[in-house]
């Protein structure tokens, strides 16, 4: 067995080679997902509203996602309780993933926030989706219609991509084109296969 976590930044193509990867036959556990059933939980929507107040919620009593996502990412302190709620919940689904993934399988945790979250202890191999601050900024203007600033606020509250590009097993870069970040999945994906084989 093998697991590979797969992280970045916001906005850094992460997604991409998360389905590429997919599309080589791979099972991949996306924590943004997990963190999206995780919070429609109704235990956990009352200990979010407690926190942000119910002005988050809508009428059904629904999480508004723009709505706290912008308070959290105004505030560090709220942030930190949003993750408490979240995180412990979150690393429970992958902590049990992992003792039911088969001995001959590999899987991708794909893990926007694996290192903040500590969840490296999880993974045999970690890679790291890197681009360039200046694009990682464009891009997050253009993908979520962001102002500059909160664009910035939003990159700054993730830990520097450089930092987690150093920590990294396998960097893939993608300052580049999507036909070249598509070779270079390809590649990782052999050498995987290799490894995982060579065990």
């Amino acid at each position: 067995m093998m697991i590979v976590g797969l992280t970045g930044g916001i906005a850094s193509g992460k997604s991409t080679v998360s389905r590429f990867f997919k599309e080589l036959g791979l099972e991949v556990l996306d924590a943004d997902e997990v963190v999206k059933e995780v919070s429609q939980k109704k235990d956990t929507v009352d200990r979010i509203a407690e926190v942000f107040g119910k002005d988050i919620l809508d009428k059904e009593g629904n999480l508004i996602r723009e709505k706290l996502r912008e308070k959290a990412f105004e505030d560090k302190k709220l942030l930190k309780k949003l993750n408490g709620i979240i995180h412990p919940q979150v690393i429970e689904i992958f902590v049990e993933k992992k003792r039911e993934t088969p001995e001959e399988s590999i899987v991708i945790f794909d893990i926007p926030l694996l290192y903040e979250a500590e969840m490296e202890n999880l993974c045999d191999k970690i890679i790291v989706v890197y681009v360039e601050r200046e694009l990682q900024i464009k891009r997050v203007i253009e993908r979520d219609s962001n102002s500059r600033e909160l664009a910035e606020k939003i990159i700054d509250a993730q830990m520097v991509l450089e930092e987690k590009a150093k920590r990294a097993d396998i960097v893939i870069n993608n300052n580049s084109t999507l036909e070249d970040l598509k070779n270079q999945v390809n590649m990782v994906y052999c050498n995987l296969q290799k490894i995982k084989n060579a065990r």
